[in-house]
């Protein structure tokens, strides 16, 4: 019963996720007016797809490069076997529903490299977390930096960016004393929420666990000073991306803009939506050009041209990847999916 109740559930997550990708969609699509759409997507010029392309492949070097800080130093790891799962993962991310590429890529790491699957799935939390830092730090920024932003909404950029470093201070001291911070984390849990919704405290108590067990994997100070060098080089790389693809339509505005642009679309994807950010990536463009007074048509256009290249560049890869290795896609998502 409770693996038929999962399963519905599962289709039911999915079906909800494209839903909405859908919506997003069609609410675009009756607001465009499709001849200027058309004339927007004529503006592109072709000679910056190479470069787009190879920022792309770079920033999935970098993800690499910063993974391998994330895993124990106990056994040596190719940096190209990391390369290869992550793009692996992020093809089963562009194709598959519900994010399995995050399973993914640990479970093909864990087959080609000595790493088990739950060191390589905790990295991926760790990750995550390293993500969030990043993005709460240039979200700050980048709305102090906004013209029309209220004093209130700047004030409260400001507190985000400091947020962030306090975030990253907890975690460094989580790293040096993960024990102490487990006890105190649970402490706090339980006084809080223990009593009313023991439940939920259970599973946020769970969740800090694996957190801190995901930390211990990092095997020195100096390699989660790594991680956050590479966390920042990671999104400003998404940054120059983004920004490109605006010079790509014969835009030159300040960098300011492709920052806006790469934090609302890391937002709007943070949302479910349909197997390769379809809408979610279109909507976050949207809101982000729209606020620097460009049309609805322009940012769509965009949307669609660098949302296409990043995920042809990624999942042409990945199956030359696959295909080198003697796997297939659905046979490795069902095999990392029932661990």
């Amino acid at each position: 019963m409770s693996l038929n109740t999962n399963s519905r559930g599962r289709r039911v997550a999915v079906l909800l996720s494209i839903a909405l990708s859908v919506a997003i969609l069609v609410a675009l699509g009756l607001r465009m007016d499709w001849s200027v759409l058309l004339d927007e997507l004529g503006r592109v010029r072709w000679v910056f797809i190479a470069p787009l392309v190879g920022i792309t492949l770079l920033i999935f070097w970098v993800r690499a490069l910063r993974w391998r800080h994330l895993l124990p130093k106990d056994s040596e790891i190719s940096r190209f076997s990391l390369f290869e799962a992550t793009m692996v993962g992020f093809t089963a991310t562009f194709i598959l529903p519900l994010r399995v590429g995050e399973i993914i890529r640990p479970w093909v790491l864990s087959r080609w490299q000595p790493v088990r699957f739950s060191v390589g799935l905790a990295s991926i939390v760790i990750e995550r977390a390293f993500d969030a830092l990043t993005l709460i730090g240039l979200l700050g920024v980048t709305i102090s930096q906004l013209e029309s932003v209220p004093p209130l909404v700047s004030a409260g950029a400001k507190v985000m960016a400091f947020l962030a470093v306090a975030i990253l201070v907890v975690m460094v001291a989580a790293y040096l004393g993960s024990s102490q911070m487990i006890r105190l984390g649970e402490r706090l849990i339980v006084a809080v929420l223990g009593k009313k919704f023991p439940a939920l405290s259970k599973k946020l108590v769970d969740m800090v666990e694996d957190f801190l067990a995901g930390l211990r994997g990092i095997s020195s100070i100096k390699d989660l000073v790594w991680s956050v060098l590479w966390s920042v080089v990671l999104w400003a790389l998404l940054v120059a991306l983004y920004q490109l693809g605006l010079w790509s339509f014969g835009i030159t505005p300040s960098w300011w803009v492709g920052a806006t642009i790469c934090v609302m679309i890391a937002l709007a994807v943070a949302a479910p939506g349909a197997p390769g950010f379809v809408g979610t990536f279109q909507l976050g463009c949207v809101v982000a050009l729209t606020i620097y007074d460009h049309s609805e048509e322009l940012a769509v256009a965009y949307s669609i041209v660098l949302h296409a290249l990043q995920m042809i560049t990624v999942v042409v890869c990945g199956f030359v990847i696959l295909n080198r290795r003697g796997l297939h896609m659905l046979e490795v998502a069902q095999k990392a999916s029932s661990r």
